[in-house]
């Protein structure tokens, strides 16, 4: 068949077939850029117009088969120095690529059908053409003879990957759109690599169940619905954009509306009173948040406490399993408190014992409570028992408010807890009135708590079971560090972890490797080995 030659480029091969699926293409293409303009459409029009002007960018992205001899005898007897040779294969491939780079708004583009359309025909068009090209893809020069460039066949790569087992392509997807990685945006970059991700990507509905308020409103709104029938995690927080002035978390609201069954997890933390503030009267403008299983929400303030009571409750919290609550009291919420709560974290606020023991009280299934920047306050003398918490933690707590609670709660289930303190302990026995009644605790870890004189081995009295210990920059004294080398101490003892205590000595070491025979780890941190 005789060649087709347009704007400079020769199209060897080409069955009829081929030339009115080019030329409908053409036309719808050339319909969408009239409809939606801009530069960027502009651009990718003069590209498929003028194929001669960007050949030479062409030819560096795709591979072709090796020219027939009878097309090697032809370019010797004809001076094609001002002609190119492309195949049919290898022009659509092309046109796919200029088609992508115009760039996607969203995947509902009326581009995304147009892409569709090549990636079919590309899949269905046989890859028999040969091609012959000048040397040189740039601006020519006079020339007597045309050289031919020989290159392997192409190997097409879609369908050597759709051999693999789906099932496979389903553990990598899950694993590179988990939220360690390059999740949210994960789901939406596999889906534009080709038709066959993206087919797989778009049957995996749990790919698209993250949304926050980095996405464009369109984006989001795709998320959820390709995310149908998955649970859903929605992030609202202090990383993203203040979108809330220009009412746009109030649209994405509108969006959950309908899928506001499958929220799992909601997360609403601002730095701002006022978006605080919008963001209340969002949640209490009637979504039922039915089946919500983790909730985040509050204004995060760097450590200062706040006492603003919640304007509003959860019309159905008897789901919830964690509450995080940044700067707000629990006063309002415990006629209402989740009796299946399992964790209960409270930030920046100030906290009434008498609140959070009846809150403890409602929720008798708490397994873990976090006290993080608090100011804790009483009025009266409360006691509770939770029968069900494992791990408590105090961060930036002041020690006689952690002595008050520990007067307040019995805890004989605790297996782990945690102090992260900046102020001395003052006269309080904290530490040890809270442990005496707690013997099954495994793990401890005190980071920035000035222990008093001889404090340690106190304490450790209390805790025959203790499998895990850190302690961090907590001013030691010399009788402290002996208590760990003595061997009735912590007999169960496996790992140990030190840092920043200056007293420490390399004999000190060594004696307490030797108290305790089933010691596995000791770790040391910033401590001179040449003591």
């Amino acid at each position: 068949m005789l060649p087709t030659t347009v704007s400079g480029t020769r199209l060897n091969s080409a069955e009829p077939s081929d030339i009115e699926f080019l030329s409908s293409f053409l036309t719808d293409l050339a319909a969408v850029v009239a409809i939606k303009g801009g530069d960027r459409m502009s651009l990718l029009w003069r590209n498929l117009d003028s194929v001669k002007a960007i050949l030479s960018e062409a030819l560096g992205y795709r591979s072709v088969e090796e020219e027939s001899e009878q097309l090697e005898l032809e370019s010797d007897t004809e001076d094609e120095t001002w002609v190119e040779y492309w195949g049919v294969q290898e022009l659509l491939e092309w046109m796919l690529l200029e088609v992508r780079r115009a760039g996607l708004p969203d995947e509902k583009h009326v581009l995304q059908g147009l892409i569709g359309r090549l990636e079919q025909r590309i899949s269905t068009t046989p890859d028999t053409s040969s091609e012959s090209r000048s040397a040189n893809a740039g601006p020519p020069e006079p020339a007597t003879e045309t050289t031919v460039e020989r290159q392997p066949k192409r190997r097409r790569l879609t369908s050597s990957i759709s051999l693999l087992p789906i099932e496979l392509f389903y553990k990598i997807f899950e694993s590179v759109c988990s939220p360690r990685t390059l999740a949210p945006f994960s789901p939406l970059i596999l889906s534009h690599v080709n038709s066959y991700f993206r087919s797989i990507v778009v049957d995996m509905s749990s790919l698209w169940s993250t949304i926050d308020d980095n996405f464009p409103l369109p984006i989001a709104k795709l998320y959820l619905e390709r995310s149908i029938p998955a649970p859903l995690d929605i992030r609202i927080g202090p990383n993203g954009p203040p979108a809330l002035e220009d009412g746009k978390v109030a649209q994405l609201f509108q969006y959950l509306e309908p899928h506001a069954h499958r929220v799992k997890a909601l997360k609403i933390v601002m730095d701002n009173w006022d978006a605080i503030i919008r963001s209340e009267e969002l949640m209490n403008g009637g979504i039922s948040f039915g089946g919500l299983e983790k909730f985040e929400f509050g204004r995060c303030s760097n450590g200062y406490p706040n006492d603003r009571a919640l304007m509003f409750t959860l019309d159905k919290p008897g789901s919830l399993r964690e509450l995080h609550l940044w700067g707000y009291e629990l006063n309002q919420w415990i006629d209402t408190f989740p009796a299946a709560l399992r964790r209960l974290h409270l930030t920046e606020a100030v906290v009434w014992l008498e609140d959070l023991m009846a809150a403890i009280e409602e929720s008798p299934g708490l397994e873990v409570l976090v006290l993080e920047d608090c100011n804790l306050y009483w009025e009266e003398e409360t006691a509770v028992t939770a029968g069900s918490l494992v791990e408590l933690q105090f961060i930036m707590i002041n020690p006689g408010h952690m002595d008050q609670f520990a007067s307040c709660i019995h805890t004989p289930a605790l297996a782990s807890l945690s102090v992260v303190a900046n102020t001395a302990p003052g006269d309080n026995n904290f530490l040890v009135n809270l442990v005496k009644n707690s013997k099954d605790i495994l793990s401890i870890e005190i980071c920035d708590y000035g222990f008093r004189e001889n404090d340690w081995l106190e304490t450790f009295t209390h805790l025959p079971r203790l499998t895990h210990l850190r302690i961090r920059g907590s001013s030691s004294s010399n009788g402290d560090l002996q208590a760990l080398s003595m061997a009735q101490t912590l007999p169960n003892l496996t790992s140990i972890t030190l840092e920043n205590e200056l007293r420490l000595t390399t004999l000190l070491v060594e004696q307490i490797a030797r108290a305790h025979p089933k010691l596995e780890s000791i770790v040391l941190r910033g401590w001179d080995p040449s003591n």
